[in-house]
């Protein structure tokens, strides 16, 4: 259990090593400035699920509660939109284009001024985004469910899988991995999946590098494995707890946030738990 709070963290999202952001349940919100971790005020009790953000002052945060948050650099608000359903990932291109995922087949799009709903044609719940200017936008979900952008529409590609899919991150339009339940693992090279062996089926609940040298899986009862390039190689994390997120500034300078308040960092050797 964390000195820092006894609640499940879920998320995290950094601009480095001096600005990162830790989201969860019950409102919480942490955010480190490089020497000590302090709470941040969301002003309400929101579950938070995924967060990204164009500049430290201007950053999104996705509620379980249905409700997509701003951080201005001073305080956090709840942004206007349609009623929603429990919201899963947020992920931008730029401050003018950002989308939100959800249940129910949801996404939407924010041009800097407003979130609209974009047309998915699924009602599979939508968990993950990710894109680049070179490729567009990608989402996954449950049932093994991958969409394409296409304008202001989504295409579903074919794949052989009915998994839920938790974890997404890539790093260009032709390299990135899903993880998810029984202990799937795929690369996607935006139009062919491959299973790359895990040999575990316990849930991958996030996944995420700082290179495609160096890529990190994260999941149920302290999981953490590695990618060596050809096999992922289980990493002794010391801790039972479930770990739902990771992200870091360098190869040298990781996280993976999970139950309990816990938080461990990566050093390039080993994890460990921060107080």
């Amino acid at each position: 259990m964390s000195d820092l709070t006894e609640n499940h963290l879920l998320s995290i999202f950094g601009f480095g090593a001096d600005s990162i952001f830790v989201g969860g349940a019950e409102g919480t919100m942490l955010h480190y400035d490089g020497v000590k971790w302090e709470p941040m005020d969301l002003n309400g009790r929101w579950a938070i699920k995924n967060i990204w953000g164009a500049a430290p002052d201007n950053l999104f945060a996705v509620a379980t509660d249905g409700r997509i948050l701003h951080y201005d650099g001073k305080e956090w608000s709840v942004e206007e939109t349609e009623k929603l359903p429990p919201m899963t990932g947020v992920f931008g291109l730029s401050e003018t284009e950002i989308y939100a995922c959800a249940r129910l087949g949801r996404i939407l799009r924010y041009d800097g001024t407003e979130w609209k709903f974009l047309n998915t044609g699924t009602d599979v719940d939508v968990t993950r985004l990710w894109g680049c200017a070179e490729s567009g936008m990608y989402a996954v979900g449950f049932d093994g469910l991958i969409l394409k952008q296409e304008d202001d529409k989504w295409k579903r590609l074919t794949i052989n899988s009915n998994h839920e899919f938790y974890g997404f991150c890539g790093f260009g339009p032709d390299e990135m991995y899903i993880c998810g339940s029984d202990g799937i693992i795929y690369k996607f090279n935006g139009n062919v999946v491959t299973e790359m062996p895990t040999r575990t089926q316990d849930f991958f609940l996030d996944v995420w590098g700082p290179s495609k040298e160096m890529v990190f899986a994260v999941g149920d009862l302290g999981m953490i494995m590695f990618n060596d390039g050809e096999q992922w190689i289980r990493i002794e994390s010391g801790t039972e707890e479930y770990l739902t997120a990771i992200w870091g500034s360098s190869d040298e300078d990781m996280y993976a946030v999970g139950d309990n308040g816990l938080i461990l960092h990566w050093n390039g050797e080993n994890w460990s738990a921060c107080a």
